[in-house]
């Protein structure tokens, strides 16, 4: 897919993207006159989204756009904030499992339950209870929690099993 940039006072004021199919329909040289100049993209061969930062920097050719993708490593500023902002969304995510799991055991269909499935969820909630989630830094995320129990007593159909390959 072909990505363009829109090119306004020799700045570039968006792109690289991919174009609308209204421009979709013009020539490269008609795109050019709007000022809709084709991106060549330079991406480095790999990026860790958690540990660095990818910043744009175009080159503003005669019939095309350079734009290279530079990356660098996240500050300490930078870890941190993630880091907190993940240990939220893990505080919230251990909330919700073990309000879920607190209203459930309290319905009806938690009574309606087998004896064995229903010896499940307090093993469940006080897993879930037990796990780590303060103080963990980077560790945060390695963080997991436990598939719920059954909430139901659907019996779960086996796969069927391929013998010829």
């Amino acid at each position: 897919m072909k990505l363009y940039c829109l090119v306004t006072n020799n700045t570039v004021t968006e792109g690289p993207l991919p174009l609308s199919p209204t421009l979709s329909t013009l020539s490269d040289f008609e795109l050019l006159d709007l000022g809709w100049y084709y991106a060549e993209c330079i991406r480095p061969e790999s990026f860790v989204d958690r540990t660095e930062v990818m910043n744009l920097q175009f080159d503003i050719q005669p019939r095309k756009v350079i734009c290279t993708f530079v990356k660098r490593d996240k500050t300490q500023i930078e870890l941190s904030a993630q880091n907190a902002e993940k240990q939220s969304e893990v505080e919230q995510d251990k909330t919700n499992r073990l309000d879920f799991a607190a209203t459930f055991m309290a319905s009806p269909e938690y009574t309606a339950l087998p004896a064995n499935i229903q010896a499940q969820w307090p093993i469940y909630m006080q897993t879930v209870t037990d796990t780590v989630t303060q103080e963990l830094g980077d560790a945060i995320w390695d963080v997991g929690f436990p598939s719920p129990p059954p909430i139901d007593n659907t019996p779960v159909p086996s796969l069927p099993v391929v013998t010829d390959v």
